[in-house]
């Protein structure tokens, strides 16, 4: 609900990941170059280990962008979309990511405080490797440029977000791996 007189908070991108973890990097890798591309127009946040703080950061009248390693058993570097707030993220009963409270657990802790924010927007990548002090693999990396001009898109207004992955359902991922 809009408060009058109150200006909306610029919008959040966060990227999530260990630098350096290999693939587990690309929502950092992402996020700066949103940072050097919409410098003033977005808000960057890099979430490396636990994400339990997340509810926290973003505010009920902002847009959300999360961006994650996924680990689905498709081609590394393809990129998932997900509205957060209409379709849950698999939650695995017990399981906790590398990232300690996971992103799905944040979600719906967030959910459950009460402390969602306007529209949560999370894009996956795919990765393989999670070794200790890798680089991102060329794949991975190479999604970087397509997704840094569809987030820029979302924050301008000029690109509607649209699920790219309709069997989600049927293909459970594990979010920050």
């Amino acid at each position: 609900m809009a408060v009058p007189g109150r200006v909306a908070p610029l919008p959040l991108v966060i990227g999530v990941g260990n630098r350096d973890r290999g693939d587990d990097g690309i929502g950092p890798l992402v996020a700066d170059a949103v940072r050097a591309r919409c410098d003033g127009r977005v808000i960057i946040h890099v979430a490396e280990g636990d994400l339990s703080d997340l509810p926290m950061r973003w505010e009920p009248d902002q847009d959300v962008i999360v961006i994650d390693a996924t680990v689905s058993g498709r081609s590394p570097g393809e990129v998932t979309a997900v509205n957060a707030l209409v379709d849950g993220l698999d939650v695995e009963s017990g399981l906790l990511s590398s990232h300690g409270i996971g992103l799905a657990e944040a979600v719906e802790l967030g959910r459950l405080l009460g402390r969602l924010p306007r529209s949560l927007v999370i894009f996956g990548i795919e990765a393989r490797r999670f070794e200790h002090f890798e680089a991102v693999a060329d794949e991975v990396a190479g999604a970087v440029s397509d997704l840094v001009e569809r987030i820029i898109g979302l924050v301008d207004g000029t690109e509607e977000f649209a699920p790219s992955d309709p069997t989600r359902g049927s293909n459970p991922r594990k979010w920050g791996a």
